[in-house]
């Protein structure tokens, strides 16, 4: 429930950043239902000064959270929404304080488990040695009672593990691998019997993990030899030949990639507020200085000077104009019927100063009247996320003359978007890899996400397709969009 708890204060922040309010609503009534329960169950001392206690009070963070949450979903408060957004973070960070506080109990709670079997099992011992001395009929009776007991024990204790989400995988002392579930088996790509006894725990986890009890987040290895993140915690008991590790494991590739996405979409939302203040404040500077020249113009008679007054004139114009540009294309708007040229042009605007800085030659040719339905915004990024891939593999590999064509038709279908560049193609194998998260291969900073986002955007938002492949100089990037 915890671990729920953190995944739903995610959703409602991804949420109340796309404006989606049914399903804002309803995670925010789940989240409510799940903090009623986890604040009505007894806790130790340690969870009750996470939840109570005036350092952290996780229990007044979480209200708070949802109480502009829900003045954002009642009346669209925008410094709830900002609140939210602001603090989802934070609360993700105090949210898995108390998990780790879960995780730990739960491993202290097996270790007296396992005492109290081991205990279990010497009185029973103990038991049947003095009934086997003095009545041997009540003892049999008796082992056949014990043994059925603790048969169910044992398959009680193995549905557990096969029926956890989390993958369990135990240890003996050399790291060699007794136990694997199914959970295992479906994060690994490994069955069960390739595991046991056999492989090495390093196979599959090659980082160094020794004497670390706490969670941890590390990479782990698939069968494919993929890579991939895990939270990883562990349990002894036992020592030298007889200690035993067991190893729960949880893959946390969707909950990085979400956190990922939370940032970029964060990231967006704030240069939008910075672009609407400047703009706010430019505005009025840019008239004044244009009714300045207009002034200047008309008192002058030099014609040097006159031209020159213009060419001020122009200046202002461009600034006022690239001030637009940028407000518009990061404004949020509703979904609606449009041509993709503007989509494409907007986009083009934001990165036509970069492609004529790196000598880019950009070749647009446009034959298309059809309409489609969504958000222009979001193709606009689809669009700007694909031509600064191409710049910047250009500006890595510096082909002859390079250059970026953009092509638009109408289809019996589909509109159909080409994008195709010379900058020696695409290196990744499968080259559909290119659009799976955490992929990227850039020298520079990158979240490895943006073909990925583009993807969601094109086949959820516009019911469409992309795809790339490589051509004789280069790329070409193919969006197909339903009519």
């Amino acid at each position: 429930m915890s671990t729920d708890q953190k995944i739903i204060a995610r959703q409602i922040a991804f949420y109340a950043i796309y404006y989606k309010i049914d399903k804002l609503k309803t995670n925010i009534r789940l989240m409510e239902k799940v903090h009623a329960e986890l604040t009505s169950l007894l806790m130790s001392k340690e969870l009750s000064k996470i939840y109570y206690g005036k350092e952290i009070w996780l229990d007044n963070q979480v209200k708070k959270y949802l109480f502009h949450a829900k003045r954002f979903y009642e009346n669209r408060d925008g410094r709830s929404q900002n609140y939210v957004l602001k603090n989802s973070q934070k609360l993700l960070s105090e949210l898995d304080k108390a998990v780790a506080v879960y995780l730990q109990e739960a491993n202290e709670n097996t270790k007296k488990l396992k005492k109290i079997e081991l205990l279990i099992l010497v009185m029973t011992l103990t038991t049947l040695l003095f009934e086997a001395l003095f009545i041997f009929m009540p003892a049999n009776r008796s082992i056949n009672r014990k043994t059925k007991a603790l048969t169910r024990e044992k398959d009680y204790s193995n549905a557990v593990i096969e029926l956890s989400t989390d993958a369990i995988i135990t240890l003996d002392s050399e790291l060699k691998i007794r136990t694997f579930n199914k959970k295992a088996e479906t994060i690994f790509g490994y069955k069960r019997d390739e595991m046991l006894n056999n492989a090495s725990f390093k196979s599959i986890i090659p980082t160094e993990l020794e004497g670390d009890e706490n969670a941890k987040e590390v990479e782990a290895i698939n069968k494919n030899g993929q890579k991939f993140p895990i939270r990883i915690s562990f349990g002894k008991s036992g020592k030298n030949k007889d200690l035993a590790i067991v190893a729960n494991i949880q893959d946390i590739t969707k909950e990085k990639l979400n956190d990922k996405m939370l940032q970029q979409q964060a990231k967006f939302a704030a240069l939008g507020e910075m672009i609407a203040i400047i703009a706010h404040q430019w505005r009025q500077p840019l008239t004044q200085l244009s009714f300045n020249c207009m002034y200047i113009k008309k008192m002058m008679k030099d014609p040097e000077l006159i031209k020159e007054a213009e060419k001020n004139q122009e200046i202002i114009q461009f600034m006022s104009e690239t001030i637009t540009n940028f407000e518009d294309f990061y404004k949020k708007t509703d979904s609606s019927e449009f041509n993709p040229i503007v989509s494409i042009n907007q986009a083009l605007k934001i990165v036509d100063s970069t492609l004529n800085l790196n000598q880019i030659k950009l070749n647009f040719k446009v034959d298309s009247k059809i309409k489609i339905y969504g958000n222009a915004n979001s193709l606009a990024h689809v669009v700007l996320s694909i031509v600064q891939n191409i710049n910047d593999v250009i500006k890595l590999r510096k082909p002859q003359n390079p250059y970026i064509d953009i092509s638009l038709q109408d289809k019996k279908e589909h509109i159909i978007l080409s994008i195709i560049d010379n900058a020696g193609g695409i290196k990744v194998d499968p080259i559909e890899d290119i659009f799976k998260p955490f992929t990227s291969k850039k020298k520079t900073p990158s979240t490895g996400i943006g073909l990925y986002m583009s993807k969601l955007v094109i086949e959820n938002q516009f019911k469409g397709t992309i795809e790339a492949q490589n051509i004789e100089k280069g790329a070409k990037f193919i969006i197909k969009l339903p009519h």
